[in-house]
């Protein structure tokens, strides 16, 4: 039976051919994130690199000899982020929150790009490296995850196994899934999303997470609602207005910021739906509770950078 190396051969290929130590680093940097690097032999290192990229998700296909890299997570525009690396071939051992993993062929494991991170490669170095915004987890809530950063996930029955042949199909196949890939890929980190948070023990441990739980949920169900809000939000979990925004603060969030977050985030599937190609802007910002197209747009663009019809644009090319 072949290797998993052997199987994979093909996401590193040689129409990448090998770059000196300086071009490897750069385009690690424009691909991933800015580290800083250590080579013994610099002269020697030979690595190649491509990356397959939809939206604000990259997939970073890389092969190199060893070598060490350095971020002190103070790059603030890089901050957003997570990156997902799953080991094809050689070793990783990257360091992060206090904690080591010694990645093999088959293990994967997460890093937080606002952190300090160190990562040493063995030779043979070959991986794939999935860097997505924290947000398309669910939202602006990412302290459950810094229990499982620099954690190692083996191949296993389940769903580690599950995703982790799910993104090198999906890597594999990017560019010619046509319209549908938009779609597919958000759908990938929602399975990557529950993965880690249940790893991370986020679904729940006490009686106040089982009730912000419940909320989060509740406000899913009801973002078409117009006049979601507070008030009822507080009301219907028959609770106080002062306990629910306290129940937020705890996150770093807000009840209001979180809707709209929400609402912008599923208006982003919606609009990367080919199924929806014929529906009207306003109708798919209507039925996520945006009444007013343009303070929608105006949101949706201050929120992605881009108009909503640029979005769908960019997320229906192959």
């Amino acid at each position: 039976m072949p290797s998993l190396a052997q199987r994979t051969r093909d996401l590193v290929s040689e129409a990448d051919p090998e770059v000196s130590f300086g071009s490897w680093t750069t385009a690690v940097r424009r691909s991933v994130l800015s580290f800083e690097f250590d080579c013994e032999r610099p002269q020697e290192f030979g690595g190649a690199l491509n990356d397959r990229s939809l939206g604000e998700v990259n997939f970073v296909n890389m092969a190199c000899g060893r070598h060490a890299a350095y971020r002190d997570g103070r790059a603030a525009a890089e901050a957003g982020y997570y990156v997902l690396t799953l080991q094809l071939s050689g070793s990783l051992r990257m360091e992060q929150d206090e904690r080591a993993a010694r990645l093999r062929p088959g293990e994967f494991a997460v890093y937080d790009s606002s952190r300090p991170a160190r990562l040493v490669s063995s030779d043979d170095y070959r991986s794939t490296c999935v860097r997505f915004p924290k947000e398309l987890l669910g939202g602006p809530h990412p302290e459950p995850l810094a229990e499982v950063t620099a954690t190692a996930f083996a191949y296993e029955p389940g769903l580690p196994s599950v995703v982790w042949d799910t993104l090198i199909s999906l890597n594999r196949n990017l560019h010619a899934m046509g319209p549908h890939a938009g779609l597919a890929v958000h759908n990938v980190m929602d399975m990557v999303g529950v993965m880690l948070r249940t790893a991370a023990g986020a679904v729940v441990r006490s009686d106040q997470e089982m009730l912000l739980h419940r909320i989060r949920a509740h406000i899913d169900a009801h973002l078409d609602d117009p006049e979601l809000g507070p008030a009822q939000i507080a009301a219907a979990h028959y609770i106080s207005l002062r306990q629910l925004h306290s129940l937020f603060e705890r996150t770093g969030s807000s009840v209001a910021r979180w809707i709209r977050t929400r609402r912008i985030e599923l208006c982003k599937r919606d609009l990367a739906d080919p199924a929806n190609s014929s529906v009207p802007i306003s109708t798919l910002a209507a039925r996520r509770g945006f009444t007013n197209p343009s303070h929608f747009a105006q949101l949706f663009k201050r929120t992605t950078g881009r108009s909503p019809k640029a979005y769908r644009h960019a997320a229906s090319r192959p």
